[in-house]
């Protein structure tokens, strides 16, 4: 089938499920620390990438500018991989702002604090009890949704892995060094260093149990909004697929934390480049924050692609995001072979190709 499966996991339950895809978008102006990410042509440009994911996503190309996000070298952002597996499997899309630096032009739902993260070297992420406000109202979006509907819940923060190192530090768990990147070259002494400075301009010298402190001193408005879904829907009873590589392992330790009992309902799913990552440890991290949480990643592979943009993927750029991985998951566990998951997939690189967007 194409999937690499660690834990106790029925596909067959996780196939049975009524899936909505929720993209979750936010910024942090950590991402604009230069060399931090290349989620973006330039630090800046990271700022509008939740944006045009979110439009590409939805309409099959950018409304705010006539490019869709590429890193400095022009490789494509995995949204492309995401949307590709969404016309396979017929999935209904839901975007959900938690603070996007421009906001999509394309429907979504605005949580009432969403706020633009701050650079966290500051020690003032955002505005104190933004993090509890944050939580609070996408539980209850997360609870009026549930019950009826199951989840595959991807993000788009560029930034969000040194965020996420930091809210995993603060909370107790060794995520130094062990957070992926969308460069191969990942940078982890510069976010060793912001992490640090963040750490120490908040004043956190030692583990702590205030999850809400914690993502207002050195978090961003997104990681902390998906942990709070996923309380309201798993209260409802929807099974829940967490798509994403090692920053969602910043969500499930929120969860932990604030004891939400994950256990039965949830799984992790990501791309084998994920996995394959030497510069992290997406099993490890995993293994410390929830150890019984399953994990399953798609075994795709781009060696073999006509286009130089998608074989830069082999080499260790971009890997994940914008829910690819737990996309191609699904449409695998529904039935679609990987041969068809790839083709679609180049299609859809063609497609954009001869539609005038620069990619």
């Amino acid at each position: 089938m194409g999937l690499r499966v660690f834990g106790s996991v029925s596909l067959e339950y996780i196939s049975s499920g009524v899936f909505t895809f929720v993209l979750f978008i936010g910024s942090t102006r950590t991402s604009t620390i230069p060399s931090i990410s290349i989620a973006g042509a330039s630090p800046e440009a990271t700022l509008y990438t939740p944006a045009l994911d979110a439009e590409y996503l939805v309409l099959g190309r950018p409304l705010t500018f006539n490019i869709i996000p590429v890193t400095p070298d022009g490789i494509p952002t995995p949204a492309l991989l995401s949307r590709a597996a969404l016309s396979l499997t017929g999935l209904p899309v839901l975007i959900v702002d938690t603070g996007s630096f421009i906001k999509p032009k394309v429907p979504y739902v605005s949580l009432p604090s969403s706020t633009v993260g701050e650079v966290i070297s500051s020690g003032r992420a955002l505005p104190e009890g933004t993090s509890a406000r944050l939580y609070s109202e996408a539980r209850l979006l997360g609870s009026m949704l549930g019950g009826h509907l199951d989840f595959i819940i991807g993000e788009s923060i560029p930034g969000g892995t040194t965020t996420a190192m930091a809210i995993m530090e603060a909370l107790g768990f060794n995520a130094r060094g062990r957070v992926s990147s969308s460069s191969p070259y990942n940078p982890h002494s510069i976010k060793g260093r912001v992490v640090d400075e963040g750490l120490r301009s908040a004043g956190i010298t030692k583990p702590e149990d205030d999850v809400f402190k914690v993502n207002d001193s050195v978090g961003d408005p997104l990681h902390i909004s998906i942990a709070g879904f996923i309380s309201g829907a798993l209260e409802r009873g929807s099974k829940i697929i967490l798509a994403g590589g090692t920053q969602m392992c910043s969500v499930l330790a929120i969860l932990r934390k604030l004891k939400v009992d994950t256990r039965g309902n949830l799984i992790v799913a990501t791309t084998r480049w994920i996995l394959e990552d030497k510069t992290a440890d997406m099993q490890g991290l995993l293994s410390e924050i929830s150890k019984k949480t399953p994990l399953v990643a798609a075994n795709i592979d781009f060696k073999d692609s006509p286009y130089t943009g998608l074989r830069k993927y082999e080499e260790g750029y971009v890997k994940e995001g914008v829910g690819a991985g737990g996309l191609i998951v699904f449409s695998l566990i529904k039935g679609h072979s990987m041969d068809t998951v790839k083709n679609t997939i180049y299609r859809e690189y063609e497609r954009l190709a001869s539609y005038g967007v620069n990619i």
